[in-house]
């Protein structure tokens, strides 16, 4: 994960996070209002089959939460989309593999 910042007319880059495993984000990130950054992992979590996790602001970088990982069955796998909230707090997304027709599913993740 990285960040832009304006500066004399460019930007400068600063690494924030560094991912492990085999399959790291393939969608935008999304921020809370207390800034937590939320998202989704392709190949990575305990069954390689993706995962949605949390970023938490801490000194001088983030701390990574996994709040779920796919076992590509019927919770879905291979999550390839950006996640939303709504108005609740639950966080929304879908995969592209899994699921009752191995077609991918809609998911939800309550707080």
């Amino acid at each position: 994960m990285f960040k832009l910042t304006p500066s004399a007319g460019s930007f400068t880059f600063s690494l924030l996070f560094s991912f492990t495993g085999g399959g790291g984000p393939a969608a935008t990130l999304t921020m809370d209002a207390t800034g937590n950054l939320y998202g989704t992992t392709t190949n990575d979590g305990a069954f390689g089959q993706g995962s949605v996790f949390k970023l938490t602001p801490s000194a001088g970088g983030f701390t990574f939460n996994s709040l779920h990982d796919f076992t590509g069955g019927v919770d879905g796998g291979r999550p390839f989309s950006n996640v939303v909230f709504n108005a609740a707090g639950n966080l929304y997304g879908t995969t592209s593999q899994g699921g009752a027709n191995s077609a991918g599913v809609v998911f939800e993740i309550t707080p």
